[in-house]
Order: structure tokens, then C-alpha cells, then sequence
């Protein structure tokens, strides 16, 4: 799926750490570095989630996650 017809379907959210094997629906960049981890259209793989997670340890600003949740297809 490309990033248009993701960013343009049906949405939910899910807590990212249950988010494994879901279509994700939007970014999510980590700030530093400002470099997307997640886009719109992807599988979420875990290490995804993890590198997700890994850079909220290390204080960096999650941009694209509304608390912990991620929006998926």
C-alpha cells in the first residue's frame, strides 16, 4: 500500500507495542534525529516498535503517537 491510499483509509488506534504485523496510518518520527521510523502503508515490524520505544528511553520526541497509541488500517 503507498502512502497516499494509507494516509487516506479508515483509521484506528492501537497501543504501539501491540502494533506487530498492522499497516500503519500515519508517521511517527523521533526527534532527534527527525528521521521518519515508521510510514504510512508499512507493515510495523517489531523492530520498528522497538527503535520506537528504544528513542522514548533515550528522551527523544515522538511525533506521529497520541500517548503510546499509533494510528493503523
Amino acid at each position: 500500500m503507498n502512502i497516499y491510499e494509507a494516509e487516506n483509509s479508515p483509521k484506528r488506534s492501537i497501543d504501539i507495542r501491540k502494533s506487530r504485523g498492522q499497516t500503519s496510518a500515519s508517521f511517527v518520527y523521533a526527534f532527534p534525529p527527525d528521521i521518519p521510523v515508521i510510514v504510512p502503508g508499512e507493515t510495523i515490524s517489531q523492530e520498528s516498535i522497538d527503535a520506537v520505544l528504544s528513542y522514548m528511553e533515550d528522551g527523544a520526541r515522538i511525533i506521529g503517537l497520541k500517548g503510546w497509541d499509533i494510528s493503523i488500517i
